[in-house]
């Protein structure tokens, strides 16, 4: 397995970083995985263990306590921890769109607040665009903020929020129709600080419960619903509405890449336990990966790992 998925022209410290999430995912996540999966337990000791190696500031930049490292060292983090467990790469991946979105968006003062924090893992972060009556359609989203002097009036419902239960800072997609009839730019991201837990988190601003799901266990996934939740126009990212939409995009644009990143390490770890199968049963006094057949099959899957790494790669460069 050490000639698959590797990358080439990496850093020191990149190689340095790999190594040692690979490590953790070798000794803490691989061995508990199945049992928090089934149970649908968060994952508190693994992301408390990956907070103390950094990999929450990874990104963010130095002058904010992060390590300034780009999407491709991400990208390849996220590899490694999926190959372990896809749930806890999830927990990564929104806490790293809401940091990428405060580092490229967010007002000095945002970003002197919230960054710091982030990269310690002491506040984690979420985002929500869905809502109950929509999936993907984001322009038709109806949650809405309505301006009252210095603050905001937000009343709606959103729904798919990754992470919602357990973060500490949530960027909401919500309308406020200011400044254009587009759909496209009457939309504005808030930043909402809040506690862990189900419930009211603040006045008129609630985490009702988990969804449940068929699959992906172990990281909460939420509604949130908002009935005269007040908020102040200091926490729009970027400090002016009607951005939100374009801010979001790129948010999930960077995101989508953590999605490949995902797919790879799933499918690596899954090549390794293939490997490890066909090396061990036997049939007609032999190993079968000794078979024709069974070789011709790990040698297309082996191809598949291989060209979708280098597939992520590319698109994180």
């Amino acid at each position: 397995m050490t000639r698959l998925a590797q990358t080439a022209d990496l850093t020191d410290v990149q190689t340095e970083i790999l190594s040692t999430v690979r490590s953790f995912v070798d000794k803490e996540i691989i061995p508990r995985a199945q049992e928090l999966e089934h149970g649908d337990v968060y994952p508190t000791e693994i992301v408390e263990g990956l907070a103390e190696m950094g990999i929450f500031g990874l990104t963010i930049p130095e002058e904010f306590g992060g390590l300034g490292e780009s999407l491709l060292t991400y990208a390849l983090v996220a590899e490694e921890i999926a190959r372990g467990w896809m749930s806890v790469s999830g927990v990564i991946n929104t806490h790293f769109i809401v940091a990428h979105l405060i580092t490229q968006h967010g007002t000095p003062e945002q970003q002197a607040e919230y960054l710091p924090r982030m990269a310690t893992g002491d506040l984690r972060g979420a985002f929500s665009m869905s809502e109950p009556e929509l999936g993907s359609d984001v322009a038709a989203i109806r949650t809405k903020a309505t301006r009252d002097g210095d603050e905001y009036v937000v009343n709606g419902s959103k729904m798919w929020l990754t992470n919602g239960e357990n973060a500490t800072l949530v960027a909401f997609l919500v309308k406020t129709d200011e400044g254009s009839d587009s759909p496209y730019k009457n939309m504005t991201t808030f930043l909402v600080e809040k506690t862990p837990g189900l419930g009211e988190r603040l006045p008129g601003f609630s985490i009702p419960g988990r969804i449940d799901k068929m699959g992906y266990k172990g990281i909460d996934t939420t509604d949130a619903s908002f009935d005269g939740f007040r908020i102040g126009a200091d926490k729009i990212l970027g400090g002016q509405p009607g951005r939100g939409f374009y801010q979001m995009m790129d948010g999930v644009e960077v995101g989508r890449v953590n999605v490949a990143a995902r797919g790879c390490g799933v499918a690596i770890r899954a090549f390794e336990l293939a490997i490890e199968y066909a090396q061990q049963r036997e049939t007609f006094g032999k190993p079968i990966a000794q078979h024709q057949a069974i070789a011709f099959k790990l040698a297309e899957m082996g191809t598949k790992v291989e060209a979708a790494h280098t597939m992520m790669v590319r698109a994180a460069r």
